[in-house]
Protein backbone atom coordinates (compact mmCIF):
# COMPACT_ATOMS: atom_id res chain seq x y z
CA UNK A 1 0.00 0.00 0.00
CA UNK A 2 1.35 3.43 -0.99
CA UNK A 3 2.02 5.87 1.86
CA UNK A 4 0.00 9.06 1.60
CA UNK A 5 1.99 12.28 2.14
CA UNK A 6 1.16 14.34 5.22
CA UNK A 7 0.11 17.32 3.09
CA UNK A 8 -2.29 15.15 1.08
CA UNK A 9 -3.82 13.83 4.30
CA UNK A 10 -4.37 17.39 5.48
CA UNK A 11 -6.05 18.36 2.20
CA UNK A 12 -8.33 15.32 2.42
CA UNK A 13 -9.13 16.14 6.03
CA UNK A 14 -10.05 19.73 5.08
CA UNK A 15 -12.38 18.36 2.38
CA UNK A 16 -14.03 15.93 4.80
CA UNK A 17 -14.56 18.69 7.36
CA UNK A 18 -16.05 20.94 4.69
CA UNK A 19 -18.42 18.15 3.63
CA UNK A 20 -19.54 17.68 7.24
CA UNK A 21 -19.98 21.42 7.81
CA UNK A 22 -22.10 22.04 4.73
CA UNK A 23 -24.75 19.60 6.01
CA UNK A 24 -25.70 18.34 2.56
CA UNK A 25 -24.85 14.67 3.16
CA UNK A 26 -27.17 12.15 4.80
CA UNK A 27 -26.68 10.73 8.29
CA UNK A 28 -25.04 7.47 7.18
CA UNK A 29 -22.55 9.29 4.94
CA UNK A 30 -21.92 11.81 7.73
CA UNK A 31 -20.95 9.00 10.12
CA UNK A 32 -18.63 7.45 7.51
CA UNK A 33 -17.07 10.85 6.78
CA UNK A 34 -16.64 11.60 10.49
CA UNK A 35 -14.99 8.20 11.07
CA UNK A 36 -12.61 8.74 8.15
CA UNK A 37 -11.77 12.24 9.40
CA UNK A 38 -11.00 10.96 12.90
CA UNK A 39 -8.70 8.30 11.43
CA UNK A 40 -6.84 10.96 9.43
CA UNK A 41 -6.56 13.21 12.50
CA UNK A 42 -4.97 10.34 14.46
CA UNK A 43 -2.55 9.54 11.62
CA UNK A 44 -1.54 13.21 11.25
CA UNK A 45 -1.13 13.63 15.01
CA UNK A 46 1.06 10.52 15.17
CA UNK A 47 3.19 11.79 12.27
CA UNK A 48 3.60 15.22 13.88
CA UNK A 49 4.61 13.65 17.19
CA UNK A 50 7.15 11.46 15.38
CA UNK A 51 8.53 14.45 13.45
CA UNK A 52 8.73 16.52 16.63
CA UNK A 53 10.71 13.79 18.39
CA UNK A 54 13.03 13.45 15.41
CA UNK A 55 13.61 17.20 15.08
CA UNK A 56 14.23 17.56 18.81
CA UNK A 57 17.40 15.47 18.44
CA UNK A 58 20.67 16.74 17.04
CA UNK A 59 23.60 14.73 15.82
CA UNK A 60 26.82 15.51 17.59
CA UNK A 61 30.16 15.60 15.77
CA UNK A 62 30.91 12.06 16.96
CA UNK A 63 27.62 10.80 15.46
CA UNK A 64 25.83 10.45 18.80
CA UNK A 65 22.25 11.69 19.09
CA UNK A 66 21.52 14.21 21.81
CA UNK A 67 18.40 16.05 22.90
CA UNK A 68 18.20 19.54 21.44
CA UNK A 69 17.83 22.29 23.99
CA UNK A 70 17.83 26.03 23.45
CA UNK A 71 20.13 27.69 25.97
CA UNK A 72 19.10 31.12 27.05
Amino acid sequence: MEKIKFEDKMKKLEKLISDLENGEIDLEKSIETYTEAMKLIKECDDELTNMEQHVSKIVMENGAMEDFEIKE
